[in-house]
């Protein structure tokens, strides 16, 4: 029988992530049209503008729910050789990028506000930025991963459970709109208080960089695994410890992750008596939980 790849269908853990993110989606897109209404209302540019803002949102979180249904898809699963799992790091390098190019875009206009200051209104400005922390706040709590852990078997406990990058990058997205929220709400007070105008586009500066660091971050754990990185859960030492006492020489060895919470091992072992790939398949699945296992075994 050939083995199905069905390993996003199986995951709980995924399903559950991609329902938080549609409500997330939701929340955010309903920020967006009251505030784009309310701006037009009332003439508000402060509110237009984060009503937009509200809307590039929408936009990347989009990415994330496409693929979250993508890698879901039973039409897909067949088409890849380990099935729809790439799609959730895809979403989250994806992500990332935008996110990157998102801390770029404020630093310019930081820069920009810093050589030619504009007129600030703060208690409207002060307002929208209390909005956006927020729906941002309400947003990272739905997001927010419970970590219940199962210990009732714990050698086959994953070290970092379901990795959900896809997730991660969604939560990074609000996370980092409800930090960029409360630094603009304390340089406004002190350009309200203070009269700092410089405050507010330093404060841009700031929070950009640290935007930067975050997606530099997550685009480098995805791009890992997006390249078949050696897994970061399941060590190739804990493969060679299993058969130290059994006279073997492992001669070629390659873990990678292939899903969220799924694992591909390929192992060629060497031994002066032939016991069987089955030997070796018990002997490694009574220790590490490994989805797709392939086994050679050469004299």
């Amino acid at each position: 029988m050939v083995q199905d790849h069905n390993y996003l269908l199986q995951d709980e853990k995924i399903s559950s992530n991609e329902k938080k993110t549609i409500l997330v989606v939701i929340l955010t897109f309903i920020t967006m049209i009251v505030e784009v209404t309310y701006g037009h209302i009332t003439g508000s540019m402060a509110l237009l503008a984060d009503g937009w803002h509200m809307g590039s949102h929408v936009g990347a979180l989009g990415i994330s729910v496409m693929a979250y249904r993508m890698a879901r898809s039973p039409r897909f699963k067949h088409s890849f050789n380990f099935g729809t799992g790439k799609f959730v790091p895809l979403g989250g390098y994806t992500s990332a990028i935008l996110l990157g190019l998102v801390a770029f875009l404020m630093i310019v206009e930081s820069v920009e506000r810093l050589m030619n200051p504009n007129t600030i209104q703060f208690t409207t400005a002060i307002g929208v930025a209390v909005v956006g922390l927020i729906v941002n706040v309400i947003s990272a709590l739905i997001l927010k991963d419970d970590h219940h852990h199962d210990h009732d078997d714990d050698h086959k406990h994953l070290e970092d459970h379901v990795h959900d990058h896809n997730h991660h990058s969604a939560l990074v997205h609000v996370i980092a709109d409800a930090l960029t929220s409360v630094l603009a709400i304390v340089a406004l007070l002190l350009g309200q208080w203070k009269n700092w105008q410089w405050a507010d586009p330093v404060m841009g500066v700031v929070g950009a960089v640290v935007i930067l660091r975050w997606a530099y971050k997550l685009c480098k754990d995805t791009g890992w695994e997006l390249l078949d990185g050696n897994s970061k859960a399941i060590s190739k030492s804990k493969i060679v410890e299993i058969f130290i006492n059994d006279n073997v020489e492992i001669i070629d060895l390659h873990i990678w992750r292939i899903a969220p919470s799924a694992h591909a091992c390929e192992l060629v072992v060497k031994s002066d008596s032939l016991k069987g790939a089955m030997f070796y398949r018990e002997k490694i699945l009574n220790e590490i939980e490994i989805e797709h296992l392939i086994i050679e075994e050469i004299e």
